[in-house]
């Protein structure tokens, strides 16, 4: 199960992603992160919650990185996927 909970402040927005990110949500990430990133705003996605990323979810997570959305994280294994997406990409 995946809970994403968009949070507008006016000249940004946060998706709060809690749960399993993986088929078939991660879809509907995309559709959520597709929808702001089109309204060109600075774009938070917080992993805070996050209890499991499977390779489609870590493929979706790359490429919002790509297009500039910033990813936080606090547990050791959402921070070491971040790294690693980070360190793919320099």
């Amino acid at each position: 199960m995946l809970r994403i909970t968009i949070l507008n402040d006016g000249s940004g927005a946060r998706l709060v992603i809690e749960g399993k990110l993986a088929e078939p949500w991660v879809g509907e990430l995309r559709k959520c992160w597709e929808t702001i990133v089109g309204e060109k705003r600075d774009l938070v996605a917080d992993l805070t919650g996050v209890t499991f990323v499977d390779p489609q979810g870590k493929n979706l997570l790359s490429e919002m990185y790509l297009h500039g959305t910033q990813i936080q994280a606090k547990g050791l294994m959402t921070r070491a996927i971040i790294k690693e997406i980070q360190e793919a990409h320099r």
